[in-house]
């Protein structure tokens, strides 16, 4: 059988099934269908209604699963970030919502919500991820899914269940990078996420461009107008973008983004790169169409349904409103059972002490009585220490884990001079290869600090092609070869582009670039 996925969306109701980690059977219920502008005179509830229509579409399509995972968008959750002081694991639930009150614009008891954190070892403290749903926005979306003998396995955030997509592509980057899913056909949610690490450090749904770019363009205006128009488009998309950018860089200093991943319409990727070019930041693209089918049309409603029902899918969130709910509904279980009478918590108290007692007193004897041999045999082994000029026999063990740590550093600084050392003849053999055509290396600077364990290679070059978007292109194919490459692989960490700009060499223009490689993160 296979797993369900359904969002609830701003158009919207889009339902996918999946088998073997692709879209077996779909649906989708636009919003207009869901709340009609008119109503006959028996005014029906909304939720039997969306109820009726699901459970028709769920009949119709074939759908067999049972099990369903809840994706919803952002105008039903609340999302925050905040940091916390490092407590023990029992107090550090309660601060958190106790912390969680201050980013709420109502009670908190009005809410089911779950949390997840992450120790920050250079700041000393929590990163602490907070999702929460209002009770009665929750109870109408599982009363819609009892209707109709659904039910669901787990209850998400839309952003955060796509991240799925990313990693069924095989992004396993370490450090900071962001993704970012928009669809330009339909106003759709569309959602900016920063990750470390795979733990999301901020989010943040994104403003709809209004109109679609097709609408931005115009179809009677002439083709330089068309032009004008659609940068007009882009740029407005590029503002949005860049004030979660910068809003996300003010809240986590020196965590800078290195890479940004684009869930976006395959048709509209040559107009993002030139819009972002300058930007600082390598851009990237998830190619959904290996996991929905080459055929399919983008649709960002679908792919959050999709990725909903990846349920097997795992990744670093453990988020799930669901087991919130469940949660709270023991915790009001356990608060209305009858409390017991005094005396009978007495008489348990006082016998529990006197166990206690005995136990605590058999215990310190016993202890004693086994330290008896233990000394005797530590004074025997004293006496006999062999001598060693370098060590007083009435050395500590402290003293003797300071000898031991001073001869393992040592050791670790002949390691390095042997073997950290990075060799020339494995690089020069391989950039030949390596280096695409109509591209040329002008300089090669290589750094090997063997006291710090840290190699730092520049690589400065020029790509000539007539065309800059494609010059800007091969330079990214380069960095992509370089990645793939088992010597980078193995000796860098961090591969960047940190300069592109065109020079006049002749007469001709020409694209130049600076690629910094790394070992070790900034």
């Amino acid at each position: 059988m296979g797993r369900l996925g359904i969002y609830f969306g701003p158009l919207g109701i889009t339902v996918v099934e999946s088998k073997l980690k692709r879209p077996f059977s779909d649906i989708h219920i636009p919003q207009s269908a869901i709340s009609p502008a008119e109503l006959s005179e028996e005014k029906v509830p909304e939720e039997l209604r969306i109820a009726t229509l699901l459970k028709n579409e769920l009949i119709r399509s074939g759908v067999e699963s049972k099990e369903v995972t809840l994706v919803l968008s952002g105008k039903d959750l609340i999302v925050r970030t905040f940091e916390m002081p490092i407590l023990p694991q029992g107090e550090l639930l309660t601060a958190v919502n106790f912390e969680a009150k201050k980013y709420l614009p109502f009670k908190i008891e009005e809410l089911f919500s779950d949390c997840q954190w992450k120790l920050d070892k250079a700041a000393k403290k929590n990163l602490v991820l907070f999702v929460g749903i209002k009770k009665e926005t929750l109870d109408r979306y599982l009363s819609i899914l009892d209707e109709i003998g659904l039910k669901a396995k787990s209850i998400e955030y839309s952003a955060f269940s796509i991240l799925r997509i990313a990693k069924l592509a095989g992004i396993k980057e370490n450090g900071v990078i962001a993704v970012i899913d928009i669809d330009l056909i339909k106003n759709e949610e569309a959602n900016f996420v920063v990750l470390e690490n795979g733990f999301p450090l901020f989010s943040r749904d994104l403003t709809p461009i209004s109109g679609t770019k097709e609408e931005a363009i115009g179809r009677e205006e002439s083709p330089n107008f068309k032009e004008t128009k659609s940068n007009m488009f882009f740029e407005k998309l590029r503002a949005e973008i860049l004030v979660s950018l910068n809003y996300y860089e003010r809240k986590f200093v020196g965590k800078n983004i290195k890479k940004i991943f684009f869930i976006i319409n395959p048709d509209y990727r040559q107009d993002l790169l030139e819009s972002f070019k300058d930007i600082g930041v390598g851009i990237h693209f998830i190619d959904v169409h290996k996991y929905i089918g080459p055929g399919a049309a983008f649709s960002l409603a679908f792919i959050k349904a999709f990725s909903g029902s990846l349920s097997e899918v795992r990744t670093e969130l453990k988020i799930n409103l669901l087991s919130a709910k469940d949660r709270g509904a023991r915790e009001t279980s356990a608060a209305l059972q009858p409390a017991p009478s005094l005396s009978l918590l007495l008489g348990a108290h006082l016998k529990v002490a006197l166990a206690c007692l005995l136990i605590g007193i058999g215990a310190f004897l016993f202890g004693k009585y086994r330290m008896l041999p233990l000394e005797k045999e530590l004074t025997n082994t004293i006496t006999i220490r062999p001598k060693v000029a370098t060590v007083s026999p009435e050395a500590s063990y402290e003293e003797l884990n300071g000898l031991s740590s001073s001869y393992k550093e040592k050791i670790n600084i002949l390691n390095k001079l042997v073997k950290k050392r990075l060799h020339f003849t494995s690089l020069f053999n391989l950039m030949p290869r390596l280096v695409p055509d109509n591209m040329w290396l002008s300089n090669l600077t290589l750094k090997n600090t063997i006291e710090e364990d840290k190699i730092e290679l520049t690589l400065e070059g020029l790509v000539y092609l007539n065309d800059s978007n494609k010059e800007i292109e091969l330079v990214n194919d380069f960095i992509s070869y370089l990645n793939r490459e088992s010597f980078f692989q193995m000796n860098f960490k961090d591969i960047n582009i940190v300069s592109l700009d065109r020079k006049d060499r002749g007469g001709k223009y020409m694209t130049s670039f600076v690629i910094v490689c790394r070992n070790y993160k900034l």
